[in-house]
């Protein structure tokens, strides 16, 4: 009997192995446009059409994976490269004026397709479906992050006094924000840094095992991440049965660490691992919890007041010392909706509703906890690709909905490659089993 090998059904680094026109065509195999095709295509009705709806179609999504900023760059290539032309199927025909559309068809069928941004996010919400049935455990472990998208556009004048002076080249919708990390500096100091951003954000939850993205939103810079993180999770994808079957955990960042952020992750069907900050104002290092022994800190530690003995060095001798001691996670009663904790062989238990912020279902000085937690990094790198293979690092997109259409697309492409590398997959796996 042959030894079938395993082969993986997808990993992201698969798909940077492959040339352009390798990425192209899978990402044509896992996008379904057709629905937004027609609409297009009625749109246009009777009018010129010396550069059919599908091919445009076909050539900015050739453009987003060839990695061109500009259609200047990506039309220099295409009036060079027949075989790229070809495949966006561009054939070359006598009696046309020009070989490939010039910048204002380009331009009017961004316009058209910001008309169509709802049906361009179907798309993007039927290829996640999709991939719910395609991978295994897809969807199971989830993290979430905003990502800065700079512009370099002018920026938006203070008063109409100046608008004359920003030209053209500004960007009304984008906006300002400040970042601000705070660190402690080698004699333990307080400090501050920030960092200014202009332009807009994306927000988005990716898949942690493969790394690809399950909903996103944009908007201008300055937008609440915690408010529109939770708009997120009302969203259609994260609210349908095939997510439902499969969602365990959320990771998020410190940055989105509420109490209503907790409820609302609770509230969708998923587990938080959210990381959290010290938000005690008043000084103490523990409180008690209820009427007991028991004490916990604000990073969800949980100790026991106990009789300890310590050696003084100066008086050698043996002193006994009412201090608090560390205790034993024993893991989540989900009947009681309580945290077991162990100290001297006694268990006890504390209720998660008395500060669902601090007492997560997963608890917080768990090893279990920081294990779940380091797939987080997985949206991080999701958002270096939007930076280095999709080119919004620097971009020239102006205006919320350019951008948000783009971002879009961007993220179709993803999807749109995985899909069709794992269709090629499946079917290299279904032919080794024919050859057994």
């Amino acid at each position: 009997m042959a030894i079938i090998p395993q082969v993986t059904l997808f990993e992201y680094s698969e798909l940077e192995e492959l040339g352009d026109l390798e990425r192209f065509k899978l990402a044509l195999e896992g996008i379904d446009d057709e629905e937004l095709m027609r609409k297009l295509e009625k749109r246009r009705k009777n009018g010129r059409d010396d550069f059919p709806v599908r091919v445009m179609w076909n050539l900015l999504i050739a453009m987003i994976i060839c990695e061109y900023k500009l259609v200047s760059s990506f039309l220099r290539e295409l009036n060079r490269n027949s075989q790229l032309r070809r495949v966006c199927g561009l054939f070359d025909r006598a009696g046309r004026k020009n070989l490939t559309p010039p910048p204002r068809v380009f331009t009017g069928f961004f316009k058209t397709l910001i008309e169509f941004q709802d049906d361009v996010e179907q798309i993007f919400d039927t290829q996640v479906i999709n991939l719910y049935g395609l991978l295994p455990g897809f969807g199971e472990t989830t993290a979430g992050d905003g990502k800065y998208i700079d512009s370099v556009a002018n920026r938006k004048p203070k008063d109409e006094s100046t608008k004359e002076k920003a030209g053209n080249r500004r960007d009304n919708n984008a906006e300002w924000s400040t970042k601000e990390y705070h660190y402690k500096d080698t004699d333990g100091k307080k400090k501050v840094k920030k960092e200014y951003h202009f332009g807009f954000k994306a927000h988005i939850i990716c898949d942690v095992n493969y790394e690809l993205p399950i909903v996103h939103s944009v908007t201008p810079a300055n937008a609440d991440e915690k408010k529109e993180m939770l708009k997120l999770l009302q969203s259609p994808v994260l609210s349908s049965e095939e997510h439902k079957k499969v969602a365990k955990h959320l990771l998020l960042d410190r940055g989105y660490d509420s109490g209503k952020m907790i409820k609302g992750i609770k509230a969708a069907g998923m587990i938080p691992v959210v990381d959290i900050r010290n938000c005690w104002k008043d000084g103490e290092e523990t409180k008690q919890y209820k009427n007991t022994d028991m004490v916990y800190n604000a990073y969800g530690e949980v100790s026991h007041y106990d009789y300890v003995e310590k050696y003084d060095k100066e008086t050698e001798t043996t002193k006994r010392e009412y201090l608090p001691v560390k205790m034993k996670y024993e893991g989540y009663d989900k009947q009681k909706n309580c945290l077991r904790y162990s100290h001297k062989g006694k268990t006890k238990q504390i209720s998660i509703s008395y500060d669902e912020r601090i007492f997560l279902p997963i608890a917080r000085d768990s090893d279990k906890f920081k294990r779940i937690y380091k797939g987080r990094t997985a949206v991080e790198r999701l958002n270096g690709r939007l930076d280095r293979d999709y080119m919004f690092e620097k971009h020239y997109i102006r205006g919320l909905d350019k951008m948000r259409l783009m971002v879009s697309l961007s993220l179709i492409v993803m999807n749109g490659m995985a899909i069709g590398k794992i269709k090629n997959n499946i079917d290299s796996i279904r032919s080794l089993k024919k050859a057994s």
